[in-house]
């Protein structure tokens, strides 16, 4: 999706908000401000909606000192709309199988095995990679799942589904909940997990690492963490993270990636069967709660900053990780999207372009 005629003028107000001439952005912004926006409103006015509406804060100084959204008290969670938009966009889905996938190999014949799922939401990732290793996995005896999550109540909620698949399972599950973000573990935190996996540790973060924060021009906090994460030496770590650069505090990069992105997730969804209703309340919501962030709120407490699977890929070798060496996974996708696999990477493709990438690496 470019539209070049809003894309141009979007363009030109971000450069004028970089060079201190917002009286100049103001009216062209205040004019591109929709009174109301519903089912009817085409993608290119939605987004051009959203976007003008979030830097209208920039030129008014009203920049929110913001905190992750999957922890913010909405009318309706970000979590539950995140489970919406997966109905819609097939590549939520396809990354969780494809990461099942790749542990289930790393496993080999196991007979323990300690899973550190960042970010679990409610499980269902998790959920169902019980249900095909309990189709599928003789070997394994014992799974100890450390779930950490932001949010209490996806903590407890999982726990539920798990006291349930637990009571139905021929493994012996145990439970680890820790309720906080990656960034703020401790050293104890990470010796904790050691103490618990052993040598058979595997780390799990699906669309979770792109939320965590940094100062501003500091580039080698997310490198560091995944360095810390390569401590424990896991089997594998997989790694599943939208494709797109809204980590630059360049303003003018930021809004290029964010239409192209956005714009190709907002025709992506249009491809679904869902009700035109249902598709509108994820554009609206869901993505625009990710587009408030990236432009509406202060740079210093941005925390949807995707970044581009090859700048995962220099992180992950620099933190001293190397790509698994097979290729043999695959999925059902619509045919309107495709998939391609390399050494320890699957790009999930909408437009020929990548929209969400599936690694799994190990320690070298």
């Amino acid at each position: 999706m470019i539209f070049q005629k809003q894309y141009d003028e979007l363009l030109n107000i971000c450069k004028q908000i970089t060079s201190n001439r917002q009286k100049l952005a103001k009216p062209k912004i205040e004019e591109k401000i929709l009174k109301n926006v519903d089912i009817n409103t085409s993608n290119a006015d939605l987004l051009t909606h959203l976007i003008v509406e979030s830097l209208l804060k920039r030129i008014d100084r009203k920049l929110l000192k913001n905190k992750n959204i999957y922890i913010q008290k909405f009318d309706i969670p970000q979590i539950t709309l995140f489970y919406s938009m997966a109905e819609a966009v097939p590549f939520v889905f396809a990354a969780h199988e494809l990461a099942n996938q790749y542990i289930i190999k790393a496993l080999g014949n196991s007979k323990a095995v300690t899973l550190f799922d960042i970010g679990i939401g409610k499980g269902l990732q998790i959920k169902n990679l019980l249900l095909m290793l309990k189709n599928g996995h003789t070997s394994l005896e014992t799974i100890n799942i450390i779930a950490l999550d932001p949010d209490k109540q996806n903590l407890e909620e999982f726990r539920k589904s798990f006291d349930y698949i637990k009571g139905d399972s021929q493994f012996n599950l145990n439970y680890y909940p820790m309720c906080t973000m990656i960034e703020s573990i401790s050293d104890r935190d990470y010796e904790f997990i050691k103490e618990i996996g052993g040598k058979n540790i595997i780390i799990n973060s699906a669309f979770t690492l792109h939320h965590t924060t940094h100062p501003l021009g500091d580039n080698e906090i997310r490198t560091n963490l995944l360095k810390k994460l390569a401590e424990l030496n896991p089997l594998i770590l997989t790694l599943i993270e939208p494709h797109s650069n809204h980590d630059t505090e360049d303003l003018t990069k930021r809004f290029h990636n964010s239409w192209q992105h956005f714009g190709n997730i907002f025709e992506l969804i249009d491809e679904s069967d869902i009700d035109i209703s249902h598709k509108f309340t994820i554009k609206e919501k869901f993505f625009g709660r990710e587009i408030r962030d990236i432009f509406g709120v202060s740079d210093y407490f941005r925390c949807e900053r995707h970044e581009p699977y090859d700048s995962w890929l220099l992180r992950l070798s620099r933190a001293g990780f190397r790509p698994v060496d097979f290729l043999d996974v695959g999925i059902k996708l619509p045919a309107y999207s495709e998939y391609r696999v390399s050494e320890g990477l699957t790009r999930l493709n909408y437009n020929d372009t990548t929209i969400v990438a599936v690694f799994g690496y190990v320690c070298k």
